[in-house]
């Protein structure tokens, strides 16, 4: 008998294929990047694992991600490695790498970019950079409708000209032709904001083009959710674009429950040929701006106009009666989670309130809640938040739906820096460990397709997020019953447990629990020929 020789076998598992299937035992070899021989494998490998009790499954695939640049900066992307994540897709809510130009230098990206390390313009100089540069993970990305607006017409309050939205069209047409797998959109944030249904549907239009998706930050997910909902759909269904809704939630108590009004009518415009799915992340906190709670009326004409509003007195009362009661126009997101569950993650001049609720920095200085947000504001208006008014009723009816897959909705962090969102740490191994094994509310074999199979479907990535010989090999092998996540909010920064192997395109990034120093991820390039 002719032996081959792999490079790779695990041996002894559990496999989980990602399809959905049951789960079976066997084998997994592999040679270079991909997978060769999954089963009953008799022949030889330089390199041999008994995984005895372990489970393996195809690489997760976290569909929502913010790691644009910070996987430039923290290439090993550690928080994601040690939950077994081996693709991440950037450029949401809005927001990508690029394009930078003269007009949209103050997004937050664009604010926070080292330019002796990150030196590009133009959507298609950012991908070679991506490209290039080592790192341990693979990276898809999205362009952010954010970038091409401001870009092109600036942060502020203004319609686009016909030429300013053919322009628009052209940066979209670019960023997909260099390999982009949609467009995003954030349409709380600044400026996308101020960009109405036509113009939106107009950029969707070039992405159908090509088969990417349709990305999007609904425009509201409190009290016009639904509205926002239908917003999205008719996107969809006039431009012929596939539609993601980014981490779907309904906030605010009175809300509750329209998390499963809102899948039924996916489910429902989804028969006259809508393609349109969600992701979910497993918490009842979000993570966004502080200035983002404002209402849009005070950042339309951009950051220095926004930080006189706030030091006028007869605005200030106007801000205060606006946020103190729903809003039929805006997401009043500081009504929906309250300042008991508004907590400051990250302020660069106000780290001393870091892990504190605006409540408990309201008593500390002595002030009303509303002034405090002034102040912290007026002292850092970059200072981000993490706030609840979520239902965990409503994260589990998400998570458990046929249309809903698991994202993170954070970025690669560095550890032990400020206070981020725990899900930084353990979005994916929560879902294993909390919903799957202790709680059974979902197979795990359901759990690990929403993690692969169907975000590479989404995105089109047809050699990955399944176990099968021919597909490339991004694996995650772990122990059920080890999986454990200690970050929690206020403490996040603790890797998750119970990662024993992760591979990407073949090579192993952990190995023992242990980070390997192996960087073999690479940029992923839709296809648009």
């Amino acid at each position: 008998m002719n032996f081959k020789e792999y490079d790779i076998i695990f041996r002894n598992l559990k496999i989980v294929d990602g399809t959905g299937n049951p789960t079976f035992y066997g084998d997994i070899a592999i040679s270079d990047d991909t997978i060769v021989k999954v089963g009953k494998v008799l022949d030889k490998a330089k390199e041999e694992y008994d995984c005895e009790g372990l489970t393996a499954a195809p690489g997760f695939i976290d569909i929502h991600n913010h790691s644009d640049i910070s996987i430039l900066t923290q290439p090993f992307a550690k928080n994601y490695v040690f939950q077994g994540v081996t693709t991440l897709v950037v450029g949401n809510c809005g927001e990508s790498g690029a394009p930078i130009a003269e007009n949209n230098t103050s997004l937050f990206l664009a604010e926070n970019l080292d330019r002796n390390k990150c030196n590009f313009e133009t959507f298609d100089e950012y991908l070679e950079v991506l490209e290039n540069s080592s790192k341990s993970v693979n990276i898809a990305t999205l362009i952010g409708h954010g970038n091409i607006r401001s870009a092109v017409i600036g942060m502020e309050n203004k319609k686009p000209s016909k030429g300013d939205l053919e322009e628009m069209k052209k940066l979209v047409k670019e960023a997909m032709e260099s390999g982009a797998f949609g467009l995003s959109t954030g349409l709380i944030y600044d400026p996308g904001v101020f960009a109405d249904r036509e113009e939106i549907i107009e950029l969707a239009k070039v992405v159908a083009e090509y088969d990417g998706i349709y990305n999007t930050h609904m425009r509201n997910e409190s009290d016009l959710l639904i509205e926002s909902l239908f917003e999205s759909i008719d996107i969809g269904r006039r431009s012929g674009a596939r539609v993601q809704v980014s981490h779907l939630k309904a906030s605010g108590k009175r809300n509750f429950g329209l998390a499963k009004t809102a899948l039924d009518l996916m489910e429902y415009y989804r028969r006259f040929g809508v393609e349109v799915t969600c992701d979910v992340y497993p918490s009842t906190f979000g993570n966004t701006g502080l200035q983002n709670c404002l209402p849009p009326w005070t950042r339309e004409k951009g950051k220095d106009e926004f930080l006189k509003i706030l030091k006028d007195s007869d605005k200030r009362l106007r801000i205060v009666n606006e946020l103190s009661r729903p809003s039929v126009e805006w997401e009043n997101i500081l009504l929906d989670a309250g300042f008991d569950e508004t907590i400051v993650s990250n302020s660069v001049n106000l780290s001393e309130y870091e892990g504190k609720s605006i409540t408990e920095i309201s008593k500390l200085l002595g002030i009303n809640p509303y002034e405090t947000i002034f102040h912290i504001l007026l002292n850092d208006p970059d200072t981000f938040i993490i706030v609840g008014g979520m239902s965990e009723n409503d994260v589990q009816y998400i998570l458990s739906h046929d249309l809903s897959m698991v994202c993170s909705d954070g970025l690669i962090v560095e550890f032990g820096k400020d206070i981020p969102h725990p899900r930084n740490y353990m979005a994916f191994t929560k879902v294993l460990s909390k919903y799957v094994r202790d709680e059974n509310i979902l197979s795990l074999e359901r759990a690990i397709s929403k993690m692969t199979n169907l975000p590479a479907w989404k995105l089109g990535l047809g050699d990955r997020g399944i176990i099968k010989p021919g597909f490339k090999a991004d694996l995650a092998i772990f122990d059920l019953w080890k999986v454990d996540t200690k970050a929690k909010y206020g403490e996040p920064h603790h890797y998750s447990e119970g990662m024993e192997y992760v591979v990407v395109n073949g090579k192993i990034v952990l190995r023992d629990g242990n980070v390997t120093g192996e960087m073999p991820g690479i940029l992923l390039r839709k296809d648009c020929k």
